[in-house]
């Protein structure tokens, strides 16, 4: 469904991402892991068009695309296909929950307002926050926001969606309500693509995992193979020292 070919990028002299390619399966869940500053909110960030790519392209339901010369057109097609949930919610605050997830729909998607609310209901029924559809921003907790911005993500029906560790914002209390919406739509067959923090969802939720350092993909696998059995001494250091922070 999608597939990344030897994406790169640097901001100045620093090269974040060097030769970075992967392939994602329909109903596939990809969790990204790794120390901070190995690129993988860069590398996702550039599959989304946030971030222009320096190089590479993305192959994305049989469209190739150059990352490097994609166009705005290119880039509005692609996002209307996809989701991007961010780390720190990205909410209107002077917009309600119900609100923040009809202004995509009304604006980008011009669909007409009545439309827009039933469908921005059922998304955050989904996520469990039907009655907390006139709720403004600053009335919910962090776990209601993200759970806000899930729905509106999942509102535009994508293809995929990109979550960019979707709790590391969130205080610990309040991780396991915004896990239980993703373990749910992956359940459902979303096709998704997470870096997380969260060694738990990447090895009982995600059928395969990648791990990120140094701006390169130095491991990945499918997730039974990867926590079982990690190849390089790298990754086995790295789920060492994860483990030993969670004791």
């Amino acid at each position: 469904m999608l597939e990344v070919r030897h994406l790169k990028k640097s901001f100045g002299g620093l090269t974040v991402l060097k030769d970075v390619s992967l392939r994602v399966n329909q109903g596939d869940v990809t969790a990204i892991i790794g120390p901070s500053g190995s690129g993988k909110t860069t590398f996702l960030r550039c599959l989304n068009l946030l971030e222009k790519a320096d190089e590479g392209e993305l192959v994305f339901d049989g469209q190739t695309y150059d990352l490097g010369h994609v166009s705005r057109r290119d880039i509005a097609a692609i996002r209307m296909r996809t989701g991007f949930v961010f780390q720190n919610f990205n909410l209107f605050s002077n917009k309600t929950a119900l609100q923040n997830v009809t202004e995509g729909l009304i604006i980008a998607r011009k669909m007409k307002k009545d439309e827009a609310n039933a469908v921005a209901m059922q998304a955050l029924g989904q996520v469990g926050l039907s009655d907390r559809a006139a709720y403004y921003p600053s009335q919910l907790s962090g776990g209601q926001q993200q759970r806000v911005a899930i729905a509106r993500a999942m509102a535009t029906k994508p293809d995929i969606v990109y979550f960019d560790e979707p709790t590391s914002a969130l205080d610990p209390e309040l991780i396991g309500e915004v896990l239980a919406v993703m373990r749910d739509l992956a359940a459902s067959g979303m096709t998704m693509l997470v870096v997380t923090h969260e060694m738990r969802f990447a090895r009982d939720v995600s059928n395969h995992v990648v791990f990120m350092e140094g701006g390169v993909i130095a491991e990945e696998g499918s997730s039974r193979e990867f926590f079982a059995n990690p190849r390089e001494e790298r990754t086995r250091a790295f789920l060492r020292s994860i483990s030993e922070e969670n004791r």
